[in-house]
């Protein structure tokens, strides 16, 4: 798949989905992954507060909204197994956009390199949220923009644990 980097970043179940090429080994792992990430929230937090302990609990948070709907995103897997390659092929020009701006902010972290990640999110996320409804439908819509959502509020969370104001476009 020519846009594994897009599903690794925003959709992991999308990834787990692709790597295992079966709906029912997908859930599992999903659950697997929802019950790892519950034992180590509750480890993380009994930790002393800090940026990484932050960091870690922002990257948990993005999950949780799939773990405490999970057969809700099962119900969707039939579809996104079957246009995973149509979905990805669709919004290719946004991705690589934003594979490239996350590539340079890597190694320029500027505000300005922030900015540009901010705005190109959002084409991105619009992009695969739009296909997602127009393949699988309007709930799958639904979930595919939650997922982002919850995504984009732990990248952003991160990203302020370094930087105390982000751009307006974030």
């Amino acid at each position: 798949m020519d846009n594994e980097w897009s599903h690794d970043f925003t959709l992991p179940l999308l990834n787990i989905l692709r790597t295992t090429g079966n709906e029912t080994a997908a859930f599992i792992k999903a659950r697997a992954i929802c019950t790892s990430n519950g034992l180590l929230e509750e480890c993380v937090k009994s930790c002393n507060t800090s940026q990484e302990v932050s960091i870690i609990l922002a990257g948990i948070k993005s999950w949780q909204d799939a773990c405490n709907n999970l057969e809700e995103v099962r119900a969707q897997f039939p579809c996104w197994k079957e246009n995973g390659e149509r979905l990805s092929s669709v919004c290719r020009d946004q991705t690589l956009r934003l594979e490239r701006d996350m590539l340079q902010f890597a190694k320029n972290q500027s505000q300005e390199n922030i900015e540009t990640i901010c705005i190109n999110f959002e084409h991105f996320s619009q992009c695969f949220i739009q296909e997602h409804g127009k393949y699988c439908g309007y709930r799958s819509e639904v979930i595919t923009a939650r997922m982002f959502e919850n995504n984009r509020e732990a990248m952003f969370k991160m990203m302020k644990i370094r930087w105390n104001t982000l751009p307006a476009s974030c």
